[in-house]
Parts: C-alpha cells; sequence; structure tokens
C-alpha cells in the first residue's frame, strides 16, 4: 500500500534542485536558531500547493514546540505552544 512518502520525497528533490526549494539542512538551521532544542519529528505538508515543512522540537524545558517553514524560502509560518 503507497502512503505518498516515495512520492513527497520525489517532489521534494525536484523542487530543491530547482532551486525551488531550500534544503531540509538549512531548514533545520534556521528552526534551530529561532527554537533551540532537539528535533523530534519532521513532516511535510502540502498547503494551498505550497510545500511547507513541519518541525517537532523538543526544548531545553521540556516543552514540545511545532513550528511550520515554507520550504521555498525558509519563511517561518508559525510556532504553536512557544
Amino acid at each position: 500500500m503507497a502512503d505518498g512518502t516515495s512520492d513527497d520525497h520525489d517532489t521534494v528533490l525536484k523542487a530543491v534542485d530547482s532551486g525551488e526549494a531550500r534544503s531540509l539542512a538549512e531548514l533545520k538551521r534556521i528552526v534551530m536558531e529561532r527554537v533551540p532544542g532537539e528535533i523530534v519529528s519532521v513532516k511535510l505538508d502540502h498547503e494551498r500547493s505550497v510545500l511547507v515543512y513541519e518541525f517537532r522540537i523538543l526544548t531545553a524545558v521540556g516543552r514540545l514546540v511545532e513550528v511550520e517553514v515554507d520550504a521555498a524560502d525558509g519563511t517561518i509560518l508559525e510556532i504553536e505552544n512557544e
């Protein structure tokens, strides 16, 4: 049963190769500068035809923070539970 993961992976690779999206490593750096901690999960979403990464970060004080980032330009779109 297909879960779409390989399609998402291909979409991201093509977007990064064409310059339409930043690399995951660069996006992680941007997120860690804003919300330091340990990244516990990363999920790729398509919101209104935009690639968006959702990072879940466990902060030093034990709080789980969700950060949504525009994959194309690295703009932080939303921070929940900060």
